[in-house]
């Protein structure tokens, strides 16, 4: 799933060799993530204790995968200075987003999108050094990997901590119709290619199934939660790709 927003930016947007590099860049850094939880000693998945030894295995493979993700993404800020920004400004939020694991709300709503924001940097780093420059395509996939992760934090939690509580499952629903009305009214004006909307659409199905099976049955097991959202993924991946790159 972390690499929905790459994978869908590549297909859709089509092959770049430089595209590509920031995107390995971009991976690279994000896989740091593990090490500087570790190094920090407790990071966003709030565990506190660790082997004596673990802290210094963590600072070797930090600053490798640092020093890897700099020779990728160093050569692209060089050629298309865009992207020092995007990238300056996923390193902010990645800096709240440990900022409250701190704080112990790693499961917080903010923390979330905060999360899926930075997540989705990866799809307008792609194009931001494939052209230099966004196009409403590029914007497309973007908010289209942004809707559907965010609906993602609402529709696990409808099965998980919030099974119980009606009203948030009606949030939750609420939040999809309105990820889905957005981008009907972008295709309508011509701002987003006319099937994006179709992306959002099964979303936004599961996600009333997740409100009714909530309502009757309580709480899901987390695994069969990840599954069906690895499941609605690839369909999401699939039309995403295809809404895109078809010239309707």
């Amino acid at each position: 799933m972390v690499l929905t927003p790459a994978v869908v930016a590549v297909l859709a947007l089509g092959l770049h060799p430089l595209g590509l590099v920031a995107l390995l860049g971009w991976l690279t850094a994000y896989a740091a993530r593990g090490s500087l939880e570790i190094v920090l000693g407790r990071g966003a998945s709030g565990r506190a204790g660790m082997a004596s030894a673990e802290p210094a295995v963590a600072r070797f493979w930090l600053l490798a995968l640092a020093v890897v993700a700099a020779a990728f993404l160093l050569p692209v800020v060089v050629r298309r200075p865009a992207t020092l920004y995007l990238l300056a400004g996923a390193l902010a939020l990645v800096c709240l987003v440990f900022w409250l694991a701190q704080r112990g709300r790693t499961r917080s709503l903010l923390s979330g999108f905060l999360s899926v924001t930075g997540l989705m940097a990866g799809a307008p780093l792609y194009e931001l050094a494939a052209a230099g420059a966004m196009t409403s395509r590029g914007w497309a996939v973007t908010y289209a990997c942004f809707a559907f992760f965010a609906g993602s934090i609402f529709r696990v939690k409808t099965m998980s901590r919030e099974c119980r509580h009606l009203a948030f499952h009606g949030i939750s629903v609420a939040v999809h119709l309105v990820f889905l009305a957005a981008a009907v009214l972008a295709a309508a004006l011509g701002w987003a290619p006319s099937l994006l909307p179709l992306a959002l659409v099964p979303p936004l199905v599961w996600a009333i199934v997740c409100a009714w099976r909530a309502r009757r049955q309580g709480a899901a097991r987390l695994d069969r939660v990840g599954w069906s959202e690895i499941y609605l993924t690839v369909l999401f991946a699939i039309v995403t790709v295809l809404a895109v790159r078809l010239p309707v």
